[in-house]
């Protein structure tokens, strides 16, 4: 069995484990809750490390065990948000009640459909690339970047919001989540990107005229939209008594107004991250380059998905106070708006990744060109 397959096997441990240990009755101890966590994700470990070296080929990359370990908690996630959403029951009602409680909420619904969906596609797929010993950086930075943008809203939610109260032993469970996905960001901007762009290429594409680049003309008016945007909703997040702010949260988008405040603090990260990012990738289609762009298009990328699918989903989603929803006269306007905000980073992303001439170094081309081409013997 390929060690992708064996982690998705693995991972699918997840669903007798959660029912069995939900039959053990912890939640009278939030404590041994906490332990219990410990326990099964120490044991998931040891199993992703037998499954690695198993292997005919090991994977010689370590992350391989992170993303077997993550894989089984993507499935615990998702279980936890069909039983927040009542589609089943007895598996995580412990947890829920003496692990993480502030789950039973809108936010916690859907950033645990996204781990258990999104995020589980990308383990399974980087543990793929791991098996197969081929590059998974693209992947790596998507995923960094959603789960970064994801922990930087929840870890402080739980501890401000209105569920402030309710922080127990388990949440120190999420530490993995934020140290581990810094350290692969690090690795992966450390390491130098393989790119093969002839530098005739390069030259002819630098060179074209904005006028010339319907598409990159297109993102920049795109971008400018999405500046605009998340200035008014950063500026509502903070209670701004402009005018426009108002309307736009009682019209649009009361959800900024609930008092659990992932909503607040996600339009803050979008105000005080996400415009400085729109503004330099302006600057980088407008002069050229800018290499950085193609990796940070692609992290910027998956934090607006993780970022646009939870605060679309907890827009409409039931454990939202009914007055705090989208007003049903103005959906349209709501669709138009969050649906650019998630589109236009994916669009940017795919331009950097397959079409990168323009962001390339020349210094870097004409580097490696010099390096290629035969040195003169020296004359004795």
């Amino acid at each position: 069995m390929s060690g992708a397959a064996a982690v998705f096997v693995m991972s699918l441990t997840a669903i007798p484990v959660t029912y069995t240990v939900n039959l053990m009755h912890f939640s009278k101890d939030h404590f041994l809750v906490f332990v219990c966590g410990v326990v099964v994700l120490l044991a998931m470990t040891t199993g992703a490390y037998l499954i690695g070296k198993l292997q005919k080929r090991p994977p010689r990359d370590k992350f391989f065990y992170v993303c077997g370990v993550f894989s089984f908690t993507c499935v615990v996630d998702f279980i936890i948000a069909l039983e927040l959403d009542g589609v089943m029951d007895g598996f995580m009602t412990f947890y829920l009640k003496e692990g993480e409680p502030y789950l039973n909420s809108a936010h916690g619904t859907f950033i645990n459909y996204w781990d258990g969906t999104g995020h589980y596609i990308m383990y399974l797929s980087m543990a793929a690339a791991m098996s197969w010993h081929v590059s998974y950086r693209d992947i790596g930075l998507y995923w960094a970047g959603s789960i970064i943008n994801s922990m930087v809203v929840f870890m402080p939610g739980n501890l401000i919001g209105k569920n402030g109260r309710n922080v127990k032993a388990s949440y120190f469970l999420n530490t993995p989540y934020v140290i581990i996905p810094l350290m692969m960001l690090h690795r992966l901007l450390s390491s130098k990107r393989k790119l093969n762009t002839p530098q005739d290429k390069v030259a002819k594409s630098q060179k074209k005229s904005l006028l010339w680049r319907p598409l990159d003309i297109l993102l920049i008016v795109s971008l400018l939209f999405a500046i605009a945007v998340a200035s008014v909703r950063g500026m509502a997040a903070l209670d701004s008594p402009m005018t426009t702010t108002q309307v736009y949260l009682q019209r649009y988008e009361p959800y900024l107004t609930d008092d659990v405040i992932y909503p607040k603090l996600q339009m803050l990260v979008y105000l005080f991250y996400f415009v400085p990012y729109y503004i330099m990738a302006v600057y980088s289609l407008i002069y050229p380059g800018k290499q950085w762009m193609i990796d940070w298009s692609i992290i910027h990328a998956g934090a607006a998905a993780q970022a646009q699918f939870t605060h679309i989903g907890c827009s409409f989603h039931d454990r939202t106070a009914a007055e705090l929803r989208v007003p049903m006269d103005t959906r349209l306007v709501f669709w138009i708006i969050n649906l650019a905000l998630l589109i236009i980073p994916q669009v940017l992303a795919l331009r950097c990744v397959y079409y990168p001439e323009f962001f390339l170094s020349n210094t870097q081309n004409q580097d490696k060109i010099a390096k290629k081409a035969p040195q003169k013997k020296k004359k004795q």
